[in-house]
């Protein structure tokens, strides 16, 4: 029984720093369009370097100490996938408005990703569809 309680929290610990791995990694990507675009610091890089390489250090720690002789069972498969279904539970939860929590969070990422990457920096974010810039918009 102690055995299973701790694969199962080896398994929670290890989904959620994975969480934190693609969250870095999406950034990261982010980040380096957004750098080349010369629309963001390398600061940016930096820290969603660090975000996604810091679980991942933890993560390789972990495997390490559970040893060679540890294998994958149904409780760990458990806690592994507990996290992302906790976040997706949280997105899926009402706002005070109305929408989805979920909704608010991916327009957030949304906007600052237009952000970093300088999507509509020269009309000063009029948030319109333009025709591309040879043709006289902001594109």
């Amino acid at each position: 029984m102690r055995e299973t309680v701790i694969d199962f929290c080896v398994g929670l610990l290890m989904g959620g720093l994975g969480l934190s791995v693609c969250w870095g990694l999406f950034w990261l990507t982010i980040g380096t369009v957004g750098v080349a675009r010369r629309t963001c610091s390398w600061r940016v890089l930096l820290n969603s370097a660090v975000v996604g390489g810091v679980p991942l250090l933890l993560i390789l720690g972990l495997m390490w100490a559970s040893g060679e002789g540890h294998r994958a069972g149904s409780a760990f498969a458990a806690g592994l996938s507990a996290m992302p279904m906790i976040v997706i539970g949280l997105g899926l939860r009402q706002a005070p408005d109305g929408q989805r929590a979920g909704a608010h969070m991916l327009a957030g990422v949304r906007h600052l990703v237009d952000e970093l990457l300088g999507k509509h920096h020269d009309c000063g974010g009029c948030g319109h569809e333009h025709e591309p810039r040879d043709a006289g918009g902001c594109g």
